[in-house]
């Protein structure tokens, strides 16, 4: 919920946060390429030109939906992992992630058409754009840590797969949960059960 002291979005701001979390579903559900603009627009409740006033192409809008789930990530990770990290940094760092996901949980989807579909989608190839950052970062900072010294490069790697597999891979798997239990993998018991989870797995494989 917004703070009581934020500003009112416009009515343009609010139309075209709609087309985004519209724009997001669709390009989950049916990738970049099985997307047209006027999918989004009638799931918006505007007419398809009316999407160019606010965004100029469908790779424009692409784009800026995956930047507003994706650059808040980046910005933890920098942030998080800026100062002198230690093992406690990276035993919190998916549990971190695991709450910026829940706030764009379909992301988890558009990760996982990125790295295993066509290297030649203009979607695919943004998104790892960001996944390349994001990657690098992780390797680069777990690196320079203590719990890290003298491991090497390619194990060093794994771990920051295997984080990213456990972490995204969580809300990929609501129909496997529906199997075994009851509820949404996006109840809060549920995300707190799960960063917990995290934390000891991600422990065991610093302290190895």
């Amino acid at each position: 919920m917004a703070p009581n002291n934020a500003p009112k979005l416009t009515k343009g701001q609010r139309t075209a946060e709609r087309v985004l979390d519209v724009a997001e579903e669709l390009f989950a559900d049916r990738g970049y390429d099985g997307t047209s603009l006027r999918q989004i627009a009638a799931g918006a409740g505007i007419r398809e030109p009316g999407l160019y006033n606010h965004f100029p192409s469908k790779q424009a809008l692409y784009e800026a939906v995956l930047y507003r789930a994706l650059n808040p990530m980046a910005e933890v990770l920098a942030r998080h992992l800026g100062t002198a990290p230690d093992l406690r940094t990276y035993t919190d760092l998916p549990g971190l992630m695991t709450d910026l996901l829940a706030e764009h949980p379909l992301i988890a989807a558009l990760f996982q058409q990125a790295m295993q579909g066509d290297r030649d989608s203009i979607g695919n190839r943004l998104m790892m754009t960001w996944l390349d950052q994001l990657f690098r970062q992780g390797l680069q900072n777990l690196e320079e840590s203590a719990p890290a010294k003298g491991v090497a490069r390619e194990e060093l790697a794994l771990n920051v797969i295997a984080m990213f597999n456990l972490t995204t891979g969580y809300f990929l798997s609501q129909r496997a949960f529906d199997t075994m239990a009851a509820g949404s993998l996006q109840s809060p018991d549920n995300i707190l059960r799960q960063k917990a989870l995290l934390r000891k797995m991600m422990r065991a494989m610093l302290v190895g």
